[in-house]
């Protein structure tokens, strides 16, 4: 009966002990600030003890009481807040992106001024609330330096709230990995047979006339408008309807680096998507459906991300 007793309370302990280590500490230390209030308190000391003046004692014991509050006040607040997860990033590689981490508060008081950096060293980093029972979201600048499923360097939740007398913090680890797309490199231009260029040679159905403007194209100029009156009108056109445009590796031949190719398929896929093209791509034996849209991006720049080149050599 009592190896039974004895056995449970052990392996409570052990249960208890794992939780504890799963747990980030917290710790704290004071700022610039807060070590010139220190010293200026200390100053004060010896000041009452020397003149034996008790309102110097009181005022003295007054900011110590101030220092002491502060020091809980802030390890508590920075205490309460947990990390939950890495939330879908839009990372390139060599560009500075953002990621969002997702912030959960284990008390019933908000967390105020927490900072999520990567540096302790970071300025002007955004301060967040992290409310209780809420979804909290902090965002994270990075610079990735290569393409792929990278693991994400580890986090510092810190803040100096509320005197700033002393900065508290906890450091995440192993936060979790970031898709990192291809750094979009390369000419801007869509490949010739992409569908691009039927764009560049078709109009749509006249529109109206306007007054001609440095920079317009001068094919476009209607003389004989532009000779019953006195000034340089050009034909207007309704916008043409854009092709759906279709990228493959073999259109980044001309590149002998593979890391190059990706980079320019990457280009020209967020390109068409920023200009609104209906797209696809050809990878190697993978192929995507005529789309557009954020997912449809996303989902052909994962491709790219995931490519092995040995495969498509």
């Amino acid at each position: 009966m009592a190896s039974n007793v004895v056995e449970s309370g052990l392996q409570f302990l052990r249960k208890r002990r794992q939780s504890q280590s799963k747990k980030s500490r917290t710790y704290i230390l004071p700022t610039g600030f807060g070590m010139a209030f220190g010293l200026m308190n200390l100053v004060l000391f010896f000041m009452a003890v020397g003149y034996a003046n008790n309102l110097i004692y009181i005022f003295f014991f007054f900011l110590t009481s101030v220092a002491f509050t502060g020091m809980i006040t802030t390890n508590r607040n920075v205490q309460a807040v947990r990390f939950m997860r890495l939330l879908s990033a839009e990372a390139f590689a060599g560009e500075l992106g953002k990621v969002r981490v997702q912030l959960t508060n284990s008390t019933v008081n908000p967390s105020h001024e927490i900072e999520v950096v990567l540096d302790r060293k970071t300025k002007d980093a955004p301060k967040y609330k992290v409310i209780p029972e809420e979804e909290n979201i902090a965002v994270v600048t990075w610079v990735p330096d290569r393409r792929g499923l990278q693991p994400f360097p580890p986090l510092r939740i810190q803040a100096s709230f509320p005197f700033g007398l002393l900065q508290a913090w906890k450091v995440v680890k192993e936060p979790g990995s970031v898709m990192v797309f291809p750094a979009r490199r390369g000419v801007t231009e869509f490949p010739v047979g992409s569908g691009a260029d039927s764009v560049a040679e078709s109009m749509g159905l006249f529109l109206n006339h306007k007054v001609y403007q440095s920079g317009d194209p001068v094919r476009r100029i209607d003389w004989k408008a532009s000779a019953r009156r006195s000034e340089v009108l050009i034909k207007k056109y309704e916008e043409p309807e854009k092709p759906a445009l279709n990228f493959s590796w073999e259109q980044t031949e001309s590149l002998r680096d593979p890391e190059l190719r990706l980079s320019q398929l990457a280009l020209w896929i967020d390109s068409a998507e920023t200009q609104n093209y209906v797209y696809s791509m050809r990878l190697g034996a993978v192929q995507t459906p005529s789309a557009k849209g954020r997912e449809h991006w996303r989902r052909c720049l994962e491709i790219l991300a995931m490519a092995k080149v040995s495969e498509l050599s």
